[in-house]
């Protein structure tokens, strides 16, 4: 027994395979009892088995198989424990057309090989799987010749797989760069040298690809010099403090063949930092808005232009009336009529200045307010409001009759009197509302009119014609209350 552990010697340990290798029939294989296997194949088996790095050993012309522990994690019961002591070319008939001509390689004496993540399929639990490689077939020697292969390996199917997936969102996210709607760039160092462009950027500067990338952005587009770019990408390098320009003009002329062209960008420069906070480049992104500037430049004149027209055709009307009205004893109706008609020239105006698009609510109440000279008699407090054309024009006209009442007969026409006006947004029904209000105090008794006239029944009709109106004639002053859905107030 003592002679038997002194041949076996070099089998002690090695876990589970060390076990089975001990307790395995060698006499009635091709290779004999252990005690008479080459020193060389005694050597690597031991070293073999006492390692943590899955190892394979092929043996003889026979390619008699040995492999450790780790090795044996990566097999499956299909294969475990039948291929210790089984041949090779029978126990890898599968996957002997990838690893046959490596083994066969280095038999013959050409030395070693190495695959790095190579596709192998193994059959773990009855059906072929997908794995990754990472290994090396190196020879071991026997007297002098090439007697077997140690295959030193790694599944790095998992490490494959996570390549793969950051490879494919590498690729989409280079793809969503490249066709992004705005320009992007990304520039490194000091002299800010383009490391990547987009299409947008190319397109914007006239430029390929070839024609920018490492080279420094004086260097690459030069036109742009003389505009203060240059200057921003220095500030921004310097001190790390982002640069944020809206609609900033730039003349470029990519050659001498094209013409310069001027454009219009809104961007940001960003420093790009390392993780040690050092500044190592700038990020750039914009987008080119010069159609979206000149279609408000055009809109500018275009409104101007009505702008002056609706003047020159209220004026018109107002000679009209005062021609057609020129023969009536009572001048009161033709004066309201005319300061009715100068107060829907007031909201035109409001609306001239905001391309006819909406207008601030305390920009309108302001104008209406001004043509009666009380500004200073009455409050007016709310948060600002944007409202739609015609919600402008109506409320204008609103506020026109109640402050006109009010200097006649209400709160306004005594000295010690004054208004409040004021509104607020709030939920109703699951919907934002617009409250208005209008409160007079310390004006003369309050009287309900026997009569509605025009004023009335414009008031009556609320903001818009939408919502609700509630007038309240109290004896400590008169007050009017509109509430209307926002939505319908905004609309353009």
């Amino acid at each position: 027994m003592s002679d038997q552990n002194d041949a076996y010697g070099f089998l002690a340990g090695g876990g589970e395979m060390g076990a089975l290798m001990r307790a395995y029939d060698w006499q009635g294989s091709a290779l004999g009892a252990p005690d008479g296997w080459p020193q060389s194949l005694r050597l690597t088996i031991r070293l073999m088995l006492h390692s943590r790095q899955p190892m394979f050993i092929w043996w003889g012309s026979d390619l008699i198989q040995f492999y450790n522990d780790a090795y044996r994690e990566t097999m499956g019961p299909a294969m475990h424990p039948a291929a210790l002591g089984a041949k090779g070319r029978e126990c890898w008939a599968d996957i002997w057309s990838i690893i046959g001509p490596q083994i066969d390689y280095v038999m013959s004496g050409h030395g070693s090989t190495w695959q790095d993540d190579q596709l192998v399929p193994i059959n773990r639990h009855g059906q072929p799987e997908s794995v990754w490689w990472t290994y090396g077939y190196s020879p071991i020697d026997f007297e002098g010749a090439v007697g077997g292969v140690l295959v030193v390996c790694s599944d790095v199917s998992d490490k494959h797989r996570y390549t793969q997936e950051l490879q494919s969102r590498t690729e989409r996210l280079g793809q969503l760069f490249e066709q992004a709607p705005g320009f992007i760039a990304i520039l490194r160092g000091p002299n800010h040298v383009f490391e990547l462009t987009n299409a947008s950027y190319r397109k914007l500067t006239g430029r390929d690809e070839a024609s920018l990338i490492g080279k420094p952005v004086r260097d690459a587009v030069p036109d742009a010099g003389g505009q203060g770019f240059f200057e921003l990408l220095d500030q921004v390098y310097q001190t790390g403090e982002p640069f944020v320009g809206r609609r900033v003009p730039i003349e470029l002329q990519p050659d001498e063949k094209t013409e310069a062209e001027t454009f219009y960008l809104d961007f940001i420069y960003q420093a790009i930092r390392e993780s040690d906070g050092t500044i190592s480049g700038i990020f750039v992104e914009g987008q080119d808005v010069s159609d979206h500037v000149l279609a408000e430049e055009r809109l500018t004149l275009i409104n101007g232009e009505l702008q002056h027209r609706v003047k020159n055709t209220l004026a018109m009307v107002q000679a009209i009336a005062n021609q057609t009205l020129k023969p009536v004893i009572d001048r009161e109706p033709v004066e309201t009529f005319e300061k009715r008609l100068f107060a829907l020239s007031r909201a035109h105006d409001t609306l001239v200045q905001e391309n006819w698009s909406q207008a601030d609510i305390r920009i309108a109440t302001s104008s209406s307010l001004s043509a009666f000279g009380v500004a200073d008699r009455v409050a007016v407090k709310g948060p600002s409001v944007e409202l739609g054309p015609n919600a402008i024009l109506s409320l204008s006209m609103i506020l026109h009759e109640l402050t006109t009442n009010a200097v006649k007969y209400g709160a306004l026409s005594v000295e010690r009197g004054h208004v409040s006006i004021t509104w607020e947004v709030v939920d109703k029904e699951d919907c934002p509302f617009l409250q208005f209000d209008w409160q007079e105090r310390e004006g003369p008794a309050v009287v309900k009119p026997e009569h509605r006239g025009f004023g009335s029944k414009l008031i009556s009709r609320g903001i818009d014609g939408t919502g609700e109106v509630a007038l309240d004639y109290a004896p400590s002053g008169f007050a009017a209350h509109f509430t209307a859905p926002l939505s319908a107030l905004t609309r353009v």
